[in-house]
């Protein structure tokens, strides 16, 4: 009986597998405006790949093509207008569902433009008018987060799917029921959005599951050896994931897709579905679209389709610390915007949201010096044409408006019941930029003077900060913090963004907090005798760290700024470029402002 005990232990403790009947293959190519390449280059490749995806249905049949953002539609449809037979085909593959836009414009950068995501689906309307179709679903990847009002945003334009291909390498893990299986993400407004997030990103399909094999040896040869044929490639990665999948799935869907890549990947993989699917292996290999994904899900599960709420952030939106003041005048321009906005204006300011859409050095080692002065030009200029066209030529070159603090007098007993510090509410602190907290603990102050005063229910910090002066050692980036020293237990405090009623209500789509919170405009720190509420136009990334001295006292920390001005360029080269080369149209000399106020 001993052995047989031991074998039903075994068999009790082994993970279920899942009765997954198909697997649905999403070819595409991940789009970064910025990133690989200047946004002019990384347009003209694209609208390449794109024609060359067209050829590629027309020769294969089985051949799908997923865009990711319809950035890349725009620019295939100007450098084709006039052309009536490529628009046709364009229009013929796209209403058979064999090509496929999603609904967004870009990857954004989103939990910053909280009030505007509605503009991340203006392409919807031209696409239903001129070719017959309107994208129901939503491909967000790379970034590993995105707000709440995404949902209500999106479900307004009749979008219906999102699928996110998230990359979790810089972020904490996701909990285990919110990856590989499908959910409603419903906000606190009531609308829904069916989700599906895949914490092996947009690269899955190969790098984890051995769909296509040549991709899978090239990319991971560790888990996938070269000496393995294809089916014996696919085995290996498919058994292998389906322990990670919930057992009640009979369908998933995985991405194959690539940082601006071209369709020789997606070409092949009809080839590789009929050998495996001919070879009478299972579950079935399909390369589809991302809505035939999710259509078949809700065909088929139904009501059973779990309902999750809560917000979930912006984990990547503190890169935009970069550009701060572009990033307010874009935020500003993207408010102004009305039902008769012309279309060119409201896709000018969606693409200044794309997650690569930054200024500064590039990703150290990517870019060449012509490349990176390049880049940096380009963005600021596709910023630049944004602004001007939602604000008008004068608001271009603006800065937020100065207020005049209040005088200096007695501190309130409110204050003495919130700050650990009531002469000294404030200090500045520099260094390597980390993510929440925002720099290292042994990062030293600033000796640049804060200003400040304090009424009733109001205290206001101001100061001004000398970009160009700034610099770091390694060319991984410095940044700047404020820190406000509060008298509370760090671990009692949190921080929401104004206008998520979930985060205010302290519910968060990923179970807990962040590690920090992006509040474009307006933030409440909760968990003090007093609530506060938290307005800066420039500072929108959030914070609360423990004092290292003192249990009994926390610090709320703002991120002020982010840069590097020591470039690591493409071969390993370092090479400091001038502060205003790397970062145009951005003040070297700025002023920042912070108003925290009493609620109650």
């Amino acid at each position: 009986m001993r052995p047989l005990r031991a074998l039903l232990a075994v068999l009790l403790a082994a993970p279920l597998l899942a009765d997954l009947e198909t697997i649905y293959v999403v070819p595409g190519s991940h789009l970064d405006v910025g990133f690989t390449d200047t946004p002019s280059a990384v347009r003209e490749k694209r609208v390449q790949t794109l024609d060359d995806a067209i050829d590629a249905a027309q020769a294969d049949p089985d051949f799908r093509w997923n865009e990711e953002g319809a950035w890349v539609f725009d620019a295939w449809l100007a450098a084709h207008r006039g052309d009536d037979a490529r628009i046709g085909a364009m229009r013929k593959l796209l209403q058979e569902g064999r090509l496929y836009v999603g609904a967004t414009y870009v990857n954004p950068h989103a939990a910053i433009f909280p009030e505007s995501l509605d503009l991340l689906a203006v392409p919807l309307d031209r696409l239903e008018k001129e070719f017959g179709v309107r994208p129901r679903t939503a491909i967000v990847n790379d970034v590993p987060s995105v707000p709440e009002a995404i949902v209500d945003a999106l479900a307004a334009r009749g979008v219906r799917y999102l699928l996110v291909g998230a990359n979790m390498a810089f972020t904490p893990p996701l909990p285990k029921e919110l990856c590989r299986a499908p959910f409603w993400w419903e906000s606190a407004g009531g609308n829904r959005l069916l989700v599906l997030i895949d914490p092996d990103s947009y690269t899955a399909a190969y790098t984890k599951w051995g769909i296509d094999p040549d991709c899978a040896r090239f990319f991971n040869g560790k888990e996938f050896p070269r000496d393995r044929g294809p089916i014996e490639t696919m085995e290996a990665g498919i058994s292998r994931m389906r322990k990670e999948l919930d057992p009640a799935l009979d369908a998933v869907a995985i991405q194959h897709a690539f940082d601006n890549w071209d369709t020789g990947g997606a070409k092949k993989l009809p080839g590789f579905a009929r050998q495996w699917n001919a070879a009478g292996k299972a579950p079935r290999v399909v390369v589809a679209t991302a809505e035939a994904y999710f259509e078949h899900v809700e065909k088929t599960l139904g009501d059973r389709i779990p309902v999750r709420r809560g917000e979930w952030g912006g984990d990547w939106d503190s890169g935009r610390a970069a550009c701060l003041v572009w990033t307010w005048r874009l935020r500003k321009a993207a408010r102004a915007v009305a039902a008769d906005t012309p279309y060119e204006t409201r896709a000018a300011l969606a693409v200044t949201m794309d997650h690569g859409m930054t200024l500064g050095g590039g990703w150290p080692g990517m870019f060449t010096e012509a490349q990176t002065r390049d880049h940096a030009r380009e963005c600021a200029d596709f910023f630049e044409e944004a602004v001007r066209r939602g604000l008008g030529r004068e608001a271009v070159g603006a800065s937020p408006a100065e207020r005049i603090p209040p005088e200096k007098g007695p501190v309130p007993q409110a204050w003495k019941q919130i700050l650990a510090d009531v002469d000294r509410p404030a200090r500045l602190r520099a260094g390597r930029f980390w993510l929440g907290p925002f720099v290292l603990t042994d990062a030293p102050e600033l000796a640049t003077p804060i200003e400040w005063g304090v009424e009733d229910s109001r205290l206001v910090l101001s100061t001004t900060i000398d970009r160009a002066k700034l610099s770091d050692e390694d060319g991984a980036g410095v940044a700047v913090v404020l820190e406000v020293p509060l008298l509370v237990d760090p671990r009692v405090v949190r921080l929401a963004p104004s206008g998520s009623r979930s985060a205010m209500e302290g519910k968060w789509l990923r179970g807990g907090p962040p590690p920090f919170v992006v509040a474009a405009g307006e933030m409440a720190v909760l968990g003090l005798p007093k609530r506060l509420r938290v307005r800066s136009p420039i500072l929108f990334s959030w914070t609360v760290i423990a004092d290292k001295a003192d249990p009994r006292r926390a610090w709320l920390q703002g991120l002020v700024l982010r840069q590097s001005t020591l470039c690591v360029l493409k071969g390993g080269e370092k090479k400091t470029l001038p502060f205003e080369e790397l970062y145009p149209g951005e003040p070297s000399t700025l002023s920042i402002e912070v108003e925290i106020e009493i609620l109650d």
